[in-house]
């Protein structure tokens, strides 16, 4: 019975592991979309080639024909990651209609359950904040008590977190003699970000790889500002016009700072 269970598992082992397409190399593993991005805004990965699930290669012309009979917003790409190397595969799969309105469904569900989250937070006190900067220096909730903490959230890439920069740095330089602390988390690494302020000036503490920050303030918009008050009360900045965002902030600073 034992040695049953043994082959049991091991085939079971291999089935699990085996590649799920010959033409994708053994030592590529299959990675979740999200596990994905994550990784490829954090390091630099090379692109091996991009199939379609016969074998066949996916280029431009295919896309387009794909594109032209309107069959392409049909097809999900599936990644297979060498992490040692830095490199990938797509593998571009086909949903039926059925499997595509099953998915915008989900995704439709998810993005309700995030926002939902994130909303849910306003108010709330915060029990925990670990930051790292590019300097490698860290910060803890105990050595920001008693200080206003501002957090905004963004990527190089993101141009409207970049277009409020300039407004973000008057509104520090503002308050920099002040019991306050300001904070700007991205997923951006280290590299990219010393690359990045070569050419723009962020005059917040700069936060790189803040994976585990987003994930604890539900960050799924950019850019994002939340504002923690002395009584480490979480304070969700949020507007429908982008240009109030900034004078908001400002308010709310001051608003925190007199209490």
């Amino acid at each position: 019975m034992k040695n049953n269970l043994y082959v049991l598992l091991l085939l079971f082992w291999i089935n699990g592991n085996a590649q799920e397409y010959s033409f994708i190399p053994k030592n590529f593993v299959k990675i979740e979309k999200d596990e994905f991005f994550k990784l490829a805004v954090s390091d630099t990965l090379k692109i091996k080639n991009a199939y379609l699930e016969n074998g066949k290669n996916f280029n431009n012309r295919i896309k387009d024909s794909l594109i032209l009979d309107k069959s392409f917003e049909l097809y999900i790409q599936n990644y297979y990651l060498n992490k040692s190397c830095r490199e990938f595969f797509i593998v571009y799969k086909k949903q039926s209609l059925e499997e595509k309105k099953a998915r915008d469904l989900k995704l439709k569900e998810d993005l309700k359950n995030q926002k939902r989250e994130f909303k849910n937070q306003d108010n709330s006190v915060l029990d925990s904040l670990e930051l790292k900067d590019i300097n490698d220096v860290s910060y803890s909730l105990e050595s920001l008590k008693d200080k206003v903490i501002v957090l905004n959230f963004w990527f190089v890439k993101c141009k409207p977190c970049v277009e409020e920069i300039s407004d973000l740095n008057k509104i520090r330089d503002k308050y920099k003699d002040k019991d306050v602390a300001f904070f700007a988390v991205t997923f951006d690494s280290k590299e990219i970000l010393s690359e990045f302020i070569k050419k723009k000036s962020f005059d917040f503490t700069l936060i790189p790889s803040g994976f585990k920050t987003l994930q604890q303030f539900k960050i799924k918009e950019y850019p994002t500002t939340i504002i923690v008050d002395k009584e480490q009360k979480i304070n969700l900045v949020d507007d429908l016009l982008v240009l109030n965002i900034t004078k908001k902030i400002d308010k709310m600073i001051a608003k925190f700072l007199e209490e």
